[in-house]
């Protein structure tokens, strides 16, 4: 193919000359070369001509080009140029922006951590933070190998994503082993970082970018080189003692375990190993110490590091240092210490070097404690004197000593002196002033000595000692009286590097000691009235006197007023020559004059009086007025001064109510109120006086206030009986009380239903009564009322026991008419036999549940309605009503119960107060409990004796050739009417009967005589007597059988027994069908 392009004025126009051959041989190249067109028939069709296309709007000048073709050459042309463009952008553009970017963003450390420490190198872990990283999201693709400041190099094997946000920085986790390359530059690199402030990093590395998504390029050997500048550990600065212990010391050694604080200004976190420093003072050595764990890392920010080490000399010099600093250490001196690191300061090779020559200033503390912990005076005397402003002291002192040197390294202590204040409430009581006191150990840490007739000189006009002394005759175990010994010590003796001489020792020692106790512990133990001296009874007390400390006080020669404890009424006076009060009880006598001030008094003291023997135990205060300070007041003035004691007069010690005995006690619960309860009953007391009280009385009246308990639970309730009129027998000194229908206040429900469940329930039961009583009496001065008398017994009654062996029986049982086709209404005649002193006056309603005994089934209802019980002496007769229900479930059993019934045999059964439905029987709820609880066994009576259904069986009389015959078979039957009476008040129909009859008194089927099957209704009205028509006894007798009735027979009488079942009708209502009977011993005659 040739062609050729003419130029033309605005447009370019390109010729093309086209042959078959060219066509075939470029048809697969550029399409403009070879053009083609189809003719009408389909062929194609070479044109030979050329023809001319204007390039800008494809058309044609000369033969006419097809438009399509045009523009899929427009269209590969644009493509061509698309691609590249693109290729420019990928593999210049892009490269060059992301290269920018890298280089821009800024690198910082979050956190350092450096663990793991081998010999030639470490682990680091660490997060670093990338800011500035433009807008553009990316990758850096691992692996990223970083060379730090050409020490080692550390690998990052996840790849790091540039979220393309310039506000939020990208966070990359770095954790590799940085190999360290250059041991030297290593070196340098840690000294740097242990003692410079800053070090600046160098990180340099080549990385592969992948920008914006996962289809984009991959761009390596991206340069990433940053320097970073951190923060350094700056000498390790402001290191503290937090805390140090010697305890751990022993007889030849000082061992010490201390608490560093070391500040870590730096984000850098470093595994330092086991690290070990020697200790110096004054630039000599005084020992070493050494990190308690193998591995110690100090973090960044505060880190506390325990250390273990010694305390030790190696030169005269440097144990001069040492004693210094122990001296300070003891005296409440600092030392200023120096912990070196040398060669050895680390167990990790690989920082030893950078860790050389470290110096940690830091003050030592010095003991923390106060040498001498405690003061404690196991004795002490106290003699006021009486006519100077001193006080005698005399005392021994156990020394406590906290050695900081621990238990195994003792402070030997031989001799002690103080020059101390006595300090109370911040004001000095006195100076007291003691020298060279031997002192003996007593343990490790104890240490005793003594002192006697040392004088506590008063301090000024001995205000602050009267307020001591005033407090210290209160003080007691609660409220101990505390002071402070105040004053310098000083010791001598030796500890484990030598001899000890010690002086300036602090001495700030709170002391407490446990006083008189306010002279409270005053026990009156015996009291006599000793006869009269002019307005005054003389008494005489014997009492005791507790003194609950180890302080040994001696008063003398002082007169104190005796006064009631609660209005403060003067009664009297009590001189007193000597008061000696040793530690422990003291018993003395104490005479005094009950005697008032004035006339104005004289009803106190009557009361005074009256009180005691009334029994009631009455404060008494025996006092000293204040003291009037002068320059004249002594030490004794100024110890007496409003002193006081109290004590508690009992006015009898023993017990004026010795018994109290229920003869009736009758519970009416009261049918409006619920659990509202009325006690009717009879008490007899027994009340006596003491023998040191000699007089004669006569109770008129008695009050009792009085709580009943049961079992130790609250209070059940409470009875308050008001001016009872009593007949006293001052024979005997019975009070014989006598009360009805007083409140019994119900306290705690749960307890009385305990106590009811108790009574009925169980055979006895105890109850506790305790309160207060009060009698009118009269004396030869007149009548007293002697109140609040203490009442306490404990009543023992009679419990029913669930009415057991017979005192619950069941007289009768009556139907009285058939409620429906399976129910029977009762009437049930019970007598009860009251075995308790407590009887029931109103008890409610009481239905209980009527069950067979042995299988527990239930078979009917009884109600008794009013429940009540008659005193022990009677017996209650108790009419209940009552159902008698027949169920699927008990069919059997109500058949058989009203079958040994009818027979004439009694059946057991159980009466339960929890009734078939789960509700309790009762309808008062303080009996709840004991009805759920309640079975009773008993027995329902069969019908016997005049209530039996068949009275007689009448045989038609027989001739005797009739009687003859029987044997030989000539007689078959024999035609019989019976007697029977309906014991019920319903009326009964039997309609139908087969029975066998049986020769004798029992049942014995060898001995039968005949059988009776009849299918007549038999009606028998309420307890009517009938006879009924004649019936055919069908004789069934064995030849011997029949022998044996010829004598009865040619008598006129024989004695039958039957047994089978008859059908019977209640009521025109419940059918009972194929009822067994068994009727024992009937009567027969001849009619």
């Amino acid at each position: 193919m040739k062609g050729r392009v003419f130029p033309t004025s605005n447009h370019s126009v390109v010729f093309v000359k086209s042959a078959e051959k060219a066509s075939i041989e470029h048809d697969n190249e550029i399409h403009l070369k070879s053009v083609s067109r189809e003719s009408s028939s389909g062929k194609k069709e070479q044109s030979p001509k050329i023809i001319t296309i204007c390039t800008l709007c494809g058309r044609f000048k000369g033969f006419p080009v097809r438009r399509n073709r045009f523009i899929l050459s427009c269209t590969a042309i644009s493509l061509l140029a698309l691609l590249i463009g693109i290729i420019i952008v990928f593999y210049a553009i892009v490269p060059a922006i992301v290269k920018s970017t890298i280089e821009k963003a800024e690198l910082s450390f979050r956190s350092v951590n450096i663990g793991d420490i081998g010999n030639n190198g470490f682990r680091l872990r660490a997060q670093l933070e990338l800011s500035r990283t433009g807008s553009i999201s990316a990758k850096i693709l691992p692996p990223l190998i970083i060379n730090v400041d050409n020490v080692g190099t550390v690998r990052n094997d996840d790849t790091i994503s540039i979220v393309g946000n310039p506000n939020r920085p990208t966070i990359v986790p770095i954790d590799s082993p940085f190999s360290v390359s250059n041991l030297a530059a290593f070196h340098r690199f840690t000294r740097s970082l242990i003692f410079e402030p800053h070090v600046i990093w160098h990180l340099t590395a080549k990385a592969s970018v992948q920008p914006i998504s996962g289809v984009m390029p991959v761009y390596s050997n991206i340069p990433f080189n940053k320097k970073v500048k951190l923060n350094a550990l700056n000498s390790l600065q402001n290191v503290k003692i937090k805390s140090i212990n010697l305890r751990r010391s022993d007889k030849e050694r000082i061992f010490a375990d201390i608490v560093i604080e070391i500040p870590n200004p730096s984000l850098f976190n470093i595994d330092l190993g086991e690290l070990k420093f020697s200790l110096r003072y004054n630039n000599l050595s005084i020992g070493y110490v050494e990190t308690i764990d193998k591995n110690t890392t100090l973090r960044s920010g505060v880190n506390a590091i325990p250390f273990s080490g010694e305390l030790k000399s190696d030169s005269s010099a440097s144990y001069s240092a040492l004693s210094n600093v122990i001296q300070n250490f003891l005296t409440g001196k600092t030392s200023q210490v120096e912990a070196l690191a040398g060669s050895n300061a680390t167990s990790y090779s690989l920082l030893a070097v950078g860790m050389e020559g470290l110096v940690l200033g830091v003050q030592m503390p010095p003991f923390d404690e106060q040498l001498i912990s405690s003061l404690i005076f196991t004795s002490m005397s106290l003699v006021p004197s009486t006519d100077e402003r001193k006080v005698t002291l005399s005392a021994s002192i156990t020394i406590e000593i906290n050695s900081p040197l621990g238990d195994q390294s003792p402070l030997n202590i031989e001799s002690m002196s103080m020059s101390v204040f006595l300090f109370y409430e911040k004001n000095p009581v006195g100076k007291l002033d003691i020298s060279q006191l031997p002192v003996k150990p007593l343990d490790k840490t104890r240490y005793e000595t003594q002192f006697d007739d040392k004088n506590l000189i008063l301090s000024d006009t001995g205000k602050v000692y009267e307020k001591f002394a005033q407090n210290f005759i209160n003080a007691n175990e609660l409220n101990p009286i505390n002071f402070r010994i105040v004053g310098l010590a000083s010791i001598t003796g030796s500890f484990a590097l030598g001899p000890l001489n010690i002086n300036g020792i602090i001495v700030n020692n709170s002391v407490s000691l446990v006083g008189l106790s306010g002279l409270n512990d005053v026990q009156v133990y015996d009291i006599f009235v000793n006869g009269e001296t002019d307005n005054a009874l003389q008494l005489s007390f014997n009492v005791q006197i507790g003194n609950p400390g180890v302080t040994d006080v001696l008063l003398q020669k002082f007169t104190l007023y005796m006064a009631d404890g609660i209005s403060g009424t003067v009664l009297g006076r009590v001189p007193i020559d000597v008061l000696s009060l040793k530690p422990g009880s003291n018993n003395m006598t104490l005479n005094g004059l009950l005697a008032p001030l004035n006339e104005q008094a004289l009803a106190d003291v009557g009361k005074f009086f009256s009180s005691y023997l009334n029994g009631q135990t009455q404060s008494v205060k025996l006092f000293h007025e204040s003291a009037i300070i002068d320059e004249t007041t002594t030490a004794i003035d100024l110890t007496i001064s409003d002193l006081s004691m109290k004590a508690d007069l009992n006015g009898i010690e023993t017990q004026l109510i010795r018994r109290v005995e229920v003869l009736n006690f009758g519970i009416e619960f009261d049918p409006n109120i619920i659990n509202k309860v009325y006690i009717t009953g009879q008490l007899s007391v027994l009340f006596e006086l003491p023998s040191n009280v000699n007089m004669k009385f006569k109770a008129l009246t008695t009050s009792i206030d009085y709580m009943m308990r049961f079992n130790d639970l609250p209070n059940m309730g409470q009875m308050i009986l008001h001016d009872i009129p009593v007949e006293h027998n001052q024979i005997t000194n019975e009070l014989l009380m006598t009360f009805e229908k007083q409140e019994l206040v119900v306290l705690d429900e749960r307890t009385f239903q305990e106590f009811a469940a108790n009574l009925v329930l169980t055979n006895n039961v105890s109850v506790m009564i305790e309160g207060l009583a009060a009698a009118q009496a009269e004396i030869r001065i007149g009548t007293v009322t002697l109140t609040d008398i203490p009442v306490k017994d404990i009543l023992h009654l009679v419990g029913y026991n669930q009415f057991d062996n017979g005192l619950l029986n069941i007289d009768e049982i009556d139907i009285t008419r058939a409620l429906s086709s399976h129910e029977l209404s009762l009437s049930v005649k019970t007598k009860i036999n009251n075995p308790s002193v407590v009887y029931i006056i109103n008890g409610g309603s009481l239905s209980l549940d009527l069950c067979e005994l042995i299988s527990g089934i239930t078979l009917g209802l009884v109600i008794i309605d009013p429940f009540y019980l008659e005193t022990k002496e009677n017996s209650t007769l108790l009419n209940a009503k009552g159902s008698f229900i027949i169920t699927q479930e008990n069919s059997a059993l109500a058949k058989q119960f009203i079958s040994r019934m009818v027979s004439g045999l009694d059946s057991d059964v159980e009466l339960r107060g929890l009734l078939p439905n789960n509700s309790i029987g009762t309808s008062i709820p303080l009996l709840s409990m004991a009805i759920s609880g309640l079975r009773i066994h008993t027995r329902v009576p069969g019908l016997y004796g005049d209530r039996k259904l068949v009275r007689e069986v009448l045989l038609k009389k027989l001739t005797l050739g009739q009687i003859t015959g029987i044997p030989f078979g000539i007689v078959k039957t024999l035609s019989s009417r019976i007697r029977l009476r309906n014991p019920f008040s319903a009326p009964l129909a039997i309609t139908g009967m087969d029975i066998r009859a049986d020769y004798g008194a029992v049942v014995n089927e060898e001995m039968q005589v005949g059988i009776v099957a009849d299918n007549s209704n038999i009606i028998i009205g309420p307890y009517e007597e009938i006879v009924t028509p004649d019936i055919d006894v069908r004789i069934t007798a064995k030849l011997t059988t029949m022998i044996s009735l010829l004598a009865p027979l040619l008598a006129g009488s024989i004695r039958l027994s039957l047994s089978g079942f008859i059908n019977v009708t209640i009521d025109n209502q419940l059918n009972l069908i194929q009822l067994p009977i068994i009727l024992l011993d009937i009567s027969s005659t001849q009619d």
